[in-house]
């Protein structure tokens, strides 16, 4: 096979196509020593120093013929390299492999292993970003273990670390893209490695061993919950449930303390009270013992005011510190309600607080699919022991009779507005405490007030007389005129 310009080519022997292992003789015999050398010469000139060795000259170039001219490789990828190196290989002038760096963590254990990356044994987990965030704070506790025997790599990069929020404005440093590679000896007998990343897009954890180590991969991420589980951050706090990234997401936040003394409620909805927390705390392990679940639901209903959310926060200060309180935003109830039971899992004794599930719960709701899943998430419940659920409406009759089954709402405490003794109690508390003014005349005049409306009574009459103008017949006009209600102001506005 011939080429029209015989000056600038080379005639190589037309007998078909040679075997891949004779293919460097052939050129070799269609080449001169010098061109040979020649080309070499070019082509390592052509290529980036880290790429190239030292190649050694034999001859000179051969009298006669031009010498080939190389073009300008530039940048190119993994495949021209291997290209470039087979021809520089098949002159006689091997090019030494450029080291490269691993771009997976399967690649960086075959290096650390030394073994092929098809045989290695991995294990994952998808979950919520908070969930896995919770589970590299573990994941560092074991790193802190074995500070000098670890290694850690950045899949795509530099490993990367973010920050956990823990409450009361503090925080810690967790592993946020990496894998950490425990040798041997170490945290287990056999080598293993724990990824935390994101696989399109979603989070992960995932669990490396050797060949064969399928069980051992299945153990590590069974450990790393337990270790979790063992020292949970967020136990016992209190913690608000949001929307975020697709899922379910847990934040701690700073509690509105309440207590008892601050709430006007009769006695016999206090006792119901302390009957429903009872099964978490001095009948539970009666409960237990008999094979009853200590999960239980309670369901406040009235009208806006009358002291629903004061009373859940009652609930919760009593409770946290034993129970982890969940603050479950409206977004979650509507559409989270499954994820968020699956991520309060491993938090221990929980008490979930579901404000107004009317627009979740009501008749017309059925159907719906946040209907169902809502009814899901009660029933799941009963599935674990130690989940406390708290829901408030203001029209129990409104709800679809599928909410308020045993079961899922266990106990459904009516909460009234105030009668005459518990008027005057609320006006105590909201007047300053040596005041003159009749509390008793001024709560007769506020039949069917709520404790809402009584505290802006209070209010209204300190901002127009101030705290030491206050009398009786002032804080009574302002009961009986009405201004204390919230009305529309007339006028014309930009």
């Amino acid at each position: 096979m011939s080429h029209p310009s015989p000056e600038r080519s080379l005639t190589l022997p037309d007998d078909g196509a040679a075997p891949a292992t004779d293919f460097a003789e052939t050129l070799s015999s269609a080449l001169s020593d010098n061109l040979a050398d020649s080309m070499a010469d070019d082509l390592t000139d052509a290529l980036p120093d880290d790429l190239t060795g030292e190649l050694p000259v034999t001859a000179p170039f051969p009298h006669g013929l031009p010498e080939p001219v190389w073009p300008d490789f530039g940048d190119h990828d993994e495949g021209a390299r291997r290209a470039v190196a087979a021809v520089a290989a098949m002159l006689g002038r091997p090019i030494p492999e450029r080291p490269r760096e691993p771009r997976s963590t399967s690649e960086w254990l075959t290096r650390q292993w030394d073994v092929e990356e098809s045989t290695l044994v991995n294990v994952s987990r998808d979950m919520s970003r908070t969930l896995q965030r919770l589970h590299a704070y573990a994941l560092q506790r074991w790193v802190d273990r074995h500070p000098d025997d670890v290694s850690v790599f950045g899949p795509g990069g530099a490993p990367q670390r973010a920050a956990l929020d823990l409450g009361n404005g503090t925080s810690v440093s967790v592993p946020a893209v990496a894998a950490v590679l425990f040798p041997a000896g170490s945290a287990y007998d056999t080598p293993v490695a724990v990824e935390v990343a994101y696989r399109y897009g979603t989070p992960t954890v995932t669990a490396f061993t050797p060949p064969g180590g399928l069980a051992l991969a299945e153990q590590v991420l069974a450990d790393l919950t337990r270790t979790l589980e063992a020292d949970h951050p967020y136990r016992g706090g209190v913690l608000s449930a949001r929307p975020g990234n697709g899922t379910v997401e847990l934040t701690p936040v700073k509690h509105t303390v309440q207590v008892r003394g601050d709430v006007v409620l009769p006695a016999d909805l206090w006792r119901e009270v302390d009957l429903f927390c009872s099964s978490v705390t001095t009948r539970r392990d009666a409960l237990r013992a008999l094979g009853h679940t200590t999960s239980r639901g309670l369901l406040l209903a009235g009208k806006p005011g009358v002291g629903k959310t004061k009373l859940t926060r009652v609930i919760a200060t009593e409770l946290a510190g034993p129970l982890t309180v969940v603050l479950v935003t409206a977004e979650v109830l509507r559409t989270w309600m499954t994820e968020l039971y699956e991520e309060i899992r491993g938090l221990g004794p929980c008490l979930v607080v579901l404000e107004e599930i009317d627009s979740v719960a009501s008749k017309g709701s059925r159907g719906d699919t946040s209907f169902a899943e809502f009814l899901d998430a009660l029933d799941g419940t009963r599935s674990s022991d130690d989940v406390l659920t708290v829901g408030t409406t203001n029209d129990p009759d409104a709800l679809d009779p599928a909410v308020k089954r045993p079961g899922r709402f266990d106990t459904i405490i009516e909460v009234p507005p105030p009668d005459q003794a518990g008027r005057m109690a609320i006006l105590r508390l909201f007047l300053p405490p040596d005041s003159p003014v009749d509390v008793d005349l001024v709560a007769s005049y506020l039949d069917g007030a709520t404790g809402a409306d009584l505290r802006e009574v209070a209010r209204r009459s300190i901002l127009e007389h101030g705290p030491d103008g206050l009398t009786t017949s002032r804080v009574a006009d302002v009961a009986t005129s009405g201004r204390w209600k919230p009305a529309p102001v007339a006028g014309n506005y930009l």
